[in-house]
């Protein structure tokens, strides 16, 4: 690639340099923006493999409601906390989905500069 250089005045360099600085992201700050995003897919995986394990674990500690089953208020108490499981379940994927839609929005508003 060939480069052009141009003699210019230093004010209208500094000028157009600072202009250029202010609208544009410089190295360094592109370079700390994605290592802040790696390290937060890194906690993220962290986290997912910790839900992972309690969920596993939960999954093997199931046998013990068939032995609440003769308490009835301990049977109610089962279907309750399952029922507000399944609920906060379906809230957090919710949750996720709405997320992932306002990252798409953003990413194509941001490409385009505007919506469509």
């Amino acid at each position: 690639m060939m480069r052009l250089r141009v003699l210019t005045p230093s004010r209208l360099r500094r000028a157009l340099l600072s202009r250029l600085d202010s609208r544009y992201v410089t190295k360094p700050d592109h370079r700390q923006d994605l290592k802040d995003a790696l390290w937060e897919v890194q906690m993220l995986r962290r986290e997912v493999v910790a839900l992972r394990d309690e969920i596993d674990r939960l999954r093997r500690g199931n046998a013990a409601p068939a032995r609440a089953a003769a308490d009835p208020k301990a049977a109610e108490a089962h279907r309750l906390a399952t029922e507000t499981a399944e609920a906060v379940d379906t809230l957090l994927q919710n949750e996720m989905r709405i997320w992932q839609a306002i990252d798409g929005l953003s990413a194509r508003v941001g490409d385009s500069g505007r919506v469509g």
